[in-house]
């Protein structure tokens, strides 16, 4: 029987889908179930563990009359019914497929995990950072890797903060290695959760193929702001990106812009004009993420330059950083890739540049594909411009051409 009192919490793997009238379709596990409109905000308020009584009244504010509390009422119950909520579940990897599954797969944390060297440097700038005694906030702690790696350095507190499901993998990883009682799991996004005390250290592996793309910046500015003590120390601390201009393959130019070639095949194929297709995409900077492996086999064409720097320790902001490229060999330069060095700690470094790259390896190479080729000699500068706009969006502008589309990566 369900009471005021009695805890509940969604199940962490679902899919939800609306229709115009607000009826609310639910996929769980092979079953489809049907509810009505105060589903949506039974399933937002169970997002987490809480009491019947406690998530009516945070819905309160929604419920004009006595109705409407009957309906929610009701609505909870059938969500209880249908074990959408419940008092307990099985958090793990989900079943989900790719894209819904997110990072409560395996398939991340198997990619993250068999990275010959990513996680490999994470943990040991982490075993030269953390000291004994210190508090740490380690953000996105997906297996827990950095999380233990903190405790057998010494903390005599973790926090791991993780919004997937799969956050029930890493506390077993941690009981198994025997931290239990020093990790605390916070199934939640760090910029909702509080702590009773203060970190000493802040870890995060939530670094994106282009560096940024994973917001890492402001998600740390707001935990410097609210969940650390002045002065802590990043787990990484800087991020410098570098620049190179390639000559791109053809067959991969024509796999992320529509080309001439595109055109005429297609017309012939299916007796129709598509020439506006390819007029809407003559000038896009077209934005791409390839395994380092592949990029690895790109003519280059320059040597890399720094493009932007972060200090991770200093407030999150939108800028432009515009950063000449000066080649090496002639050819026609149509792309340029983007490679980052992250500063873990004062004696680590990791690089992504695809030269030290492998088919293991999860970073993808970040780059874009010019609108039309440039032709270089050695000696010959091309002018580029990164524009982040903040929470993760970038775009690169071959400056001095014809305005540009912008293309968020």
């Amino acid at each position: 029987m369900i009471t005021k009192d009695t805890v509940l919490m969604r199940r962490p793997d679902l899919i939800v889908q609306l229709d115009s009238a607000n009826t609310v379709r639910v996929h769980h596990g092979r079953v489809v179930s049907e509810f009505g409109a105060h589903a949506l905000a039974l399933l937002d308020v169970f997002w987490r563990s809480r009491t019947v009584g406690e998530a009516l009244r945070l819905l309160a504010p929604r419920l004009a009359g006595a109705r409407a509390l009957d309906e929610a009422v009701s609505t909870l119950s059938q969500l209880v019914s249908a074990g959408v909520l419940a008092t307990e579940h099985r958090l793990g990897f989900t079943d989900l497929v790719f894209p819904m599954g997110g990072y409560g797969m395996a398939y991340p944390n198997i990619r993250m995990l068999d990275d010959p060297m990513r996680k490999r440097l994470f943990v040991r700038a982490v075993k030269e950072v953390v000291q004994p005694g210190d508090v740490v906030l380690d953000l996105g702690t997906g297996s827990g890797i950095l999380a233990v790696a903190a405790a057998q350095a010494g903390a005599r507190l973790v926090y791991a903060v993780e919004p997937a499901q799969s956050i029930g993998v890493a506390r077993a990883v941690a009981e198994r290695n025997g931290f239990a009682d020093r990790i605390t799991f916070l199934r939640d996004w760090s910029s909702s959760v509080d702590l009773p005390e203060k970190a000493d250290v802040l870890t995060t592996d939530i670094v994106g193929n282009d560096a940024l793309d994973m917001a890492i910046w402001e998600t740390v500015q707001d935990a410097r702001e609210r969940l650390l003590v002045p002065g802590a120390r990043l787990v990484p601390e800087v991020i410098t990106a570098y620049a190179t201009l390639v000559r791109l393959p053809p067959e991969f130019v024509a796999a992320h812009r529509v080309v001439p070639e595109h055109v005429e095949e297609w017309n012939a194929r299916y007796g129709m004009d598509f020439s506006p297709v390819l007029e809407h995409d003559r000038d896009r900077v077209a934005g791409f993420y390839e395994p380092p492996d592949v990029a690895a086999r790109w003519a280059r064409l320059s040597p890399p330059v720094p493009l932007f720097d972060v200090d991770l320790h200093h407030r999150a902001r939108a800028f432009t950083s515009t950063a000449e490229v000066v080649a090496d060999q002639a050819g026609a330069a149509n792309g340029v890739m983007i490679h980052f060095e992250a500063r873990l700690s004062p004696g680590t470094t990791l690089s992504t540049d695809p030269a030290g790259g492998c088919a293991k390896s999860h970073w993808f190479t970040a780059g874009w594909a010019f609108p039309r080729p440039v032709d270089v000699v050695p000696g010959t500068a091309v002018t580029l411009a990164y524009h982040y706009t903040g929470d993760g969006r970038a775009a690169v502008e071959l400056a001095g051409s014809a305005a540009l589309e912008e293309v968020t990566a």
